[in-house]
């Protein structure tokens, strides 16, 4: 993403937690400074009362930068997450899945998803210890499906949550892979508030990843308008 450097936009503000965070938590680097700029938009200007929902959430850093700007912006909605912690290989795509993680035959990968898991854990507990984030060791796809119920399940914290109800921000950060994403997109837009806002993560112009391909039928939906790129793309449902 060096390419980016230069010419993307960034918080016109300066703001000291922001800019600590990366060395806080292990995922630094991992978290375009674009995006950033993004949520910060979008959570200033979303409508009131619906959730704010992160669709992947690693092992921490995107989601306590909304936690500080929903703080910043004195924004009460609850915020949800979701992630399956199960690790992607580099050579998975070539189905020769192992259970190793890449680069050290000493690592299981269970055991490094727990480690990633544990650091979302403490780094939210750490920095969000008044309002913890209700967040779900589930695919999107089974997070949806609960949502879709009103089902009550525990969340990550051993905490009852009901889920259900609107959506006034999301960002997608999950499988990259454009049915996936796509799906994700889909499902957060059923429940999506008017006015409110998806930001799709690596979905800037020429990445190979799907969630560039999705925006190129998200131009064609009269329900949404492209509120900015930088490079990644900010949507907002109009209708």
């Amino acid at each position: 993403m060096n390419l980016f450097k230069k010419s993307i936009k960034k918080l016109p503000y300066k703001d000291a937690f922001i800019e600590r965070l990366p060395s806080s938590t292990i995922s630094g680097g991992m978290l375009n400074e674009g995006n950033i700029y993004l949520m910060d938009y979008a959570i200033k200007n979303m409508p009131v009362n619906g959730h704010v929902l992160e669709i992947g959430c690693w092992a921490g850093l995107s989601a306590n930068v909304s936690h500080h700007l929903m703080k910043i912006y004195h924004r009460t909605e609850l915020f949800l997450g979701c992630d399956p912690w199960i690790y992607e290989g580099f050579n998975d795509y070539k189905k020769t899945k192992v259970t190793i993680i890449d680069g050290d035959e000493t690592i299981e990968r269970v055991d490094f998803m727990n480690y990633i898991k544990n650091a979302y854990m403490n780094s939210v507990t750490l920095f969000n210890k008044n309002k913890l984030p209700h967040t779900f060791q589930l695919t999107s796809d089974a997070f949806f499906e609960h949502y879709s119920k009103n089902d009550e399940i525990i969340d990550v914290f051993k905490r009852p949550f009901k889920l259900g109800g609107q959506i006034s921000f999301c960002y997608i950060d999950g499988d990259h892979s454009y049915e996936i994403a796509k799906r994700d997109f889909e499902n957060t837009a059923k429940y999506l508030k008017i006015n409110g806002y998806i930001l799709l993560d690596d979905s800037w112009d020429g990445s190979n990843y799907g969630s560039s391909k999705l925006i190129d039928d998200i131009k064609q939906d009269s329900s949404f308008r492209i509120v900015d790129k930088n490079p990644n793309y900010l949507i907002q449902k109009i209708k």
